[in-house]
């Protein structure tokens, strides 16, 4: 793989001027104990930043997408039904500093710029890469329009199978204190084997990418 090629997403929370102070402070904890997550275990370092904003990088860039989605499906499923929009960009970084918003490189440009041209859309990606540029960009917009049409419900159950894909739905059913069956039911309507194919398309194509160059 070259050096020094990492994955960054920058993000931030979609209207959350409109929640109450107790609500905000719930949904701030949230996204920083999943952002914290990442930091353990695929060697990622963030800031929150603005209140509102957080950026994170990854030095295992395959693993980017697996998380944005993570987070948008954690804020999703909280009660107050949170969105969250996010660029993820893959390229070279000049100089990663302890405050991570201060880094700086082609990665955190893309990553920053891509947001900050966003207008409907929820989640994008960008690398300086050209196959990846080529190829990751319209499955990223076909799952950001499945995402944002899914319900808290089917957020949360999406959430959970994500976290850890070896569970079997009874094992699921028990966290969302569903039945089998109205677990089996949500699943199968949040597309989640799709959701699934789709990471795994993503990590492979970056990993084989990446360690071609």
């Amino acid at each position: 793989m070259k050096k020094h090629v990492i994955a960054v997403i920058t993000g931030d929370i979609v209207n959350s001027r409109n929640l109450s102070s107790a609500h905000y402070d719930k949904l701030l904890k949230q996204l920083k104990d999943e952002l914290a997550s990442f930091e353990a275990s695929d060697k990622a370092t963030f800031d929150i930043y603005r209140g509102d904003s957080f950026q994170i990088t990854f030095f295992c860039p395959w693993a980017a997408l697996r998380a944005a989605i993570l987070i948008r499906l954690k804020l999703k499923s909280n009660i107050c039904k949170i969105d969250v929009r996010q660029s993820i960009a893959i390229g070279t970084v000049k100089a990663l500093r302890e405050d991570v918003k201060t880094s700086t490189g082609q990665a955190f440009i893309l990553s920053g710029k891509n947001l900050d041209e966003m207008k409907s859309r929820r989640l994008v990606f960008s690398s300086e890469n050209k196959p990846l540029n080529c190829h990751i960009p319209i499955v990223v917009k076909l799952l950001d329009t499945h995402l944002s049409s899914l319900t808290s419900m089917q957020s949360e159950a999406l959430y959970f199978y994500l976290m850890d894909d070896s569970q079997t739905h009874a094992m699921l059913a028990n966290k969302l204190n569903k039945s089998r069956a109205n677990t089996t039911k949500i699943l199968n309507g949040s597309e989640y084997l799709l959701v699934a194919d789709s990471i795994h398309y993503f990590e492979t194509l970056v990993h084989e990418e990446l360690n071609d160059d």
